[in-house]
Formats: structure tokens, sequence, C-alpha cells
């Protein structure tokens, strides 16, 4: 699977369009830090120019200073030419899918394939016939995909092994969770509350009711007029607990 690069320099007619064009060739030639240094120089006459922004964050591309990049590449995706802007915006894109690479979290790596796959979006939109962008949007789209599966697949594995710690509700805390559950559908809520803490402390298996008692002082808090601790269907309260 190859991800494609295509580095895009601008030509300027500007009054500094020596150092400019002087930067281009050394950037042909692999030179990125010498071109880089040429094309600041060219933007102390001209700081607002939109080339040296594009030509500048390429360069720090290709240096591997992807934030440096990002910074001026977003500013060149601004310009008003759509074929510069989709180039901008296709090599912006290249730069968070590096981004994305080099990052430890898988979080952070998913934030940055996402942006990643927007601006190759843009690029597509800017400029129907950008072959690169086209395949570079199916390549990330894929790779984002398989990252969120597996971070899926780690939660549910997670998950089974926290559920597989907690040992099963005792036969009391059984009956007890019924009683209080009763009580609730009764609207004894404050006394099926007491029943549960009362069972959490006397029985280790039943701490993971934990929740249930949480749900059931915020019914209170609602049924009182206040807030709940935690975010409920207010509208369904005393169908929103159940045996486990």
């Amino acid at each position: 699977m190859r991800f494609f690069w295509t580095a895009f320099l601008i030509f300027s007619v500007s009054l500094w369009a020596r150092p400019i064009n002087d930067g281009n060739k050394l950037f042909a030639a692999g030179d990125y830090a010498g071109a880089l240094e040429m094309y600041m120089k060219a933007r102390e006459a001209e700081p607002a120019n939109p080339l040296l922004f594009y030509n500048i964050g390429t360069c720090q591309y290709k240096l591997g200073n992807f934030e440096e990049a990002k910074k001026e590449l977003e500013s060149a995706v601004r310009m008003p030419d759509k074929n510069m802007a989709a180039k901008a915006a296709y090599n912006l894109a290249n730069t968070h899918f590096r981004v994305g690479e080099k990052a430890q979290e898988p979080s952070a790596r998913i934030a940055a394939w996402r942006e990643s796959v927007a601006y190759l979006k843009k690029a597509i939109d800017l400029d129907n016939d950008f072959e690169n962008a086209k395949k570079n949007v199916e390549i990330v789209q894929r790779k984002l995909k398989e990252e969120l599966d597996k971070q899926k697949e780690n939660k549910d594995q997670n998950q089974d092994q926290n559920d597989q710690k907690q040992p099963p509700l005792s036969d009391k805390a059984k009956q007890v969770l019924a009683r209080a559950l009763q009580l609730c559908k009764d609207g004894k809520y404050a006394e099926g509350k007491q029943m549960l803490e009362n069972l959490i402390a006397e029985d280790e298996t039943a701490s993971q009711l934990s929740g249930h008692v949480q749900r059931i002082d915020d019914v209170i808090e609602i049924k009182a007029g206040r807030k709940p601790k935690t975010k409920i269907d207010a509208s369904n309260t005393d169908n929103d607990l159940e045996v486990i």
C-alpha cells in the first residue's frame, strides 16, 4: 500500500522571485533546509505572500517539522486560486497523516487521520481531477477504520476482563436486590436505596450494585425537583432499574 506524496512548488513573478525560485531549485535538489532559508528570506519583504505559506509549509513537511508545516499550510489552503488551494489541502492532509503515524495515543492518531481525510476531501472538492488525493483518501480511510476497529476490540476485551473479575451475586444479594427494586417500583425509593446500601456493606458480591444505588439516588433527586448527579432520562425513571 503506497501513500502518495507530491511536492508542488510555486514560482513567483514578484520582486522577490529570485530567492523564491532559488528556493525551488534547492528543494528540487533535496536541500530542504536551504530552500526553507531562501523562502524565509523572501518572506521578509512579502510576509503575506500566500505562495510563501505554501512553499515554507512544504519544506517544513519534508524536514519532518509537522506542527510548523500545519501552521503554514493552513494559511495556504485559503488561497483564492482553487488549483493551488487544492494542492495546499493535499499537502496539509499528508501532514496530518504523518502526525497520526507518529502519535503514541490511539485517540491522537484517530483525530489526526480524521483531519487528513477531511483535507483530502477538500482537495478533491477543489480539484475533482486530483487523482493522488483520491487514492490517498481511500488509504487513510482504510487505516482509520482499522484503527477504530482495533480500539473497539481492545475496549470489548477490557470490558470482558472486567466482567470476569466481578464475582456473581450471591443468592442473598439477588433476593435483597429484587425486594429493593420492588420498593422502588412502589415509589419507596429511599427504603430501596437504604436496603441496597446495607447489602453492599455486608455482602462483597454486591459491590457491583453501587450503580443501582446511584441511579435510585438520582431518581430521588428528580422527584424532589433537584438536579441529579448523573445524566439519566427523567421521563423514564420508574423503569430505569433492572435486575443484573
